[in-house]
């Protein structure tokens, strides 16, 4: 069975699958994740030679900071170019994940070669984005091949007395693609909150769930939005500001809340649009 792989405390989440021995596969752009690419055995040249650039910027570091990656001895009897020879034959060694994996630690947060490993990515069709030194799941991807993605399923929806919501969850998208994901949170479960009151009638998130799912079967529907919108008020710097203000609120996290009020939006709009709330 294949494996997910977190290789690291800079990984947000597994973008890369394990098959068996040496073959791997990333996201395909096209599938936006949701199937794996055929196997690679190797990383893009372009992302290699970004890898040999981001070791030569360590200078003197360099090399000692390679074999640490590599868990190998540091070479003590290379000299000169026989550095840079064994810097360069290293890293032409390395597995694909692996470079990946390297980019990621060197970077560490910054964004100086965000732009170049983006281009990298796109030219290969590949489905991730760097954002500040670490790879996600492309969403830009999706738009541009023309899938649909789970999040923007209810702009099609809020129409008509859900207008209102609609240009909310406009703005939930925008501050998302603009990275602001606390601001993209609080949006989404608004939205949420604000459709639940629409087709309940009611001016209470709570009353309204239990108009909409009375006690019974569907009663842990009701639990589930709730708790979603919990969430919200519970995060801090998000709605209410509850929580540590230290927590931090991951990106791969907010899209998951994202992604996660769309779909109980788009089985709320579509329910009342079939008279289920009548």
């Amino acid at each position: 069975m294949a494996e997910f792989v977190d290789s690291g405390p800079a990984r947000q989440a597994p973008w890369y699958k394990v098959l068996d021995g040496d073959r791997w596969a990333v996201p395909v752009a096209v599938l936006k994740g949701v199937e794996l690419s055929h196997e690679r055995h190797s990383a893009p040249d372009g992302l290699r030679r970004v890898l040999q650039d981001l070791v030569d910027d360590m200078e003197e570091e360099g090399m000692p900071t390679l074999a640490e990656w590599l868990d190998v001895p540091r070479p003590t009897d290379l000299w000169g170019n026989d550095i840079r020879w064994w810097i360069g034959e290293s890293l032409r060694k390395i597995s694909g994940p692996d470079v990946y994996d390297f980019i990621e630690r060197a970077l560490s947060g910054s964004s100086h070669y965000d732009e170049r490993v983006n281009k990298v990515m796109r030219a290969n069709d590949i489905g991730l984005v760097m954002v500040d030194g670490v790879f996600y799941e492309d969403d830009e991807t999706a738009e541009e091949y023309g899938v649909e993605d789970v999040s923007s399923q209810p702009v099609s929806l809020l129409k008509g007395r859900y207008a209102a919501a609609g240009r909310m969850w406009a703005k939930a998208l925008a501050a998302q693609k603009a990275g602001d994901d606390k601001q993209a949170v609080a949006l989404a479960v608004n939205t949420l909150e604000g459709v639940v009151k629409i087709a309940s009638g009611k001016k209470d998130i709570n009353m309204g769930l239990r108009t909409l799912f009375p006690e019974g079967e569907r009663t842990p529907l009701c639990s589930a939005i709730n708790q979603l919108h919990n969430y919200g008020s519970a995060m801090p710097w998000v709605r209410h500001g509850g929580g540590a203000k230290d927590l931090e609120l991951h990106r791969i996290e907010a899209r998951g809340v994202l992604r996660s009020a769309a779909v109980w939006i788009t089985m709320l709009v579509n329910l009342d649009g079939e008279g289920c709330f009548a």
